[in-house]
């Protein structure tokens, strides 16, 4: 692991600028207890949040392949979107 959690939390904002653009707060920490690394998208009083394989992220930061972070944090941020639309009947 040769990257800090501010360089992951960058690299997820470069790949996914939509995060910054529409005002998504983007927290990352590592969760000793998981071994993965947690993200938790906010916005208001909405939350959407996580995990990453420690593995997943190792190979983005340091080899430069972020398909499974970038795939995890689109799915992600789906849901988060579906928590912020409202759902109309029928």
């Amino acid at each position: 692991m040769g990257y800090t959690i501010a360089g992951l939390r960058e690299k997820v904002r470069q790949l996914h600028p939509e995060i910054t653009r529409q005002g998504i707060n983007l927290l990352v920490a590592f969760d000793d207890d998981q071994q993965k690394y947690s993200l938790k998208l906010g916005k208001g009083a909405h939350e959407f949040g996580f995990y990453l394989d420690r593995a997943d992220a190792d190979a983005c930061m340091d080899a430069g392949r972020c398909l499974n972070l970038s795939v995890q944090v689109t799915q992600a941020l789906a849901e988060f979107e579906d928590l912020l639309t409202p759902r109309k009947p029928g």
